[in-house]
């Protein structure tokens, strides 16, 4: 996997997989369930899912990503930034509210995962 330095760093799943999403907005769990991880990167990603998010100021999506077993599993929270939709399903854009320690886990997370599925 290469990268230009001065671009947004982004991994596109070869084999999409589904994990697990929690809506939360103003301190009320709205709803759980599971999307297809598209694409991400320290900053944001792109779900999948036929669920309808509302986009409410103040909603949070929390993921929990798990994509490399000898990793521990991160949790991270964003916001939807857009929404487009597919038939029946929806693609959403999260943009990340990670600290600069999570976005150093997520990289090393992803080129670890990047790494096992060439």
């Amino acid at each position: 996997m290469r990268y230009r330095r001065q671009e947004t760093f982004r991994y596109i799943l070869p084999n999409p997989r589904f994990i697990p999403y929690r809506l939360v907005w103003e301190d009320k769990e709205l709803h759980d369930g599971e999307a297809m991880l598209l694409n991400i990167s320290s900053h944001g990603m792109k779900l999948r899912c036929d669920y309808l998010f509302p986009l409410s100021e103040g909603l949070k999506v929390t993921v929990t990503l798990d994509l490399v077993p000898m990793l521990q599993a991160i949790e991270v929270t964003g916001h939807v930034r857009h929404r487009s939709q597919m038939g029946s399903l929806y693609d959403y854009g999260i943009m990340l509210e990670s600290s600069d320690e999570e976005a150093q886990q997520l990289v090393t997370m992803i080129k670890s995962y990047a790494r096992e599925n060439q």
